[in-house]
């Protein structure tokens, strides 16, 4: 099984703040721990769950918040930018699922 991920930054736990999430914001680096972490469960999860290989596309701003030193190790990251397909960089048919962690809702599109 083949599993993509795309990982926001503005709706992963404890970013509540621009401080958070710019990349020149105090918090910015506890954000990108944070991140980090919700991805890394993911992959884990991914990976129990019988993933052969698991992609992850950072998606936030810049697409550099995952910490990729901290990444998990059977992972592979999709990182900078530009991206053409942007959140969806990476992504193709052979995927058998795709997770997207982090997103917020735009007021008037509904839920990312």
């Amino acid at each position: 099984m083949r599993v993509y991920v795309s990982a926001d930054l503005e709706g992963v736990w404890g970013v509540v703040h621009g401080e958070h999430t710019f990349r020149d914001g105090r918090e910015h680096d506890r954000a990108r721990r944070w991140m980090t972490e919700e991805v890394n469960a993911a992959v884990e999860g991914a990976i129990r769950a019988g993933a052969e290989e698991v992609m992850v596309n950072d998606s936030h701003g810049t697409m550099r918040n995952v910490i990729p030193e901290e990444l998990h190790p059977e992972a592979s990251l999709i990182t900078g930018s530009p991206k053409p397909m942007g959140v969806l960089e990476g992504l193709t048919a052979e995927f058998d699922c795709a997770f997207f962690l982090g997103y917020q809702p735009w007021p008037g599109r509904g839920a990312c």
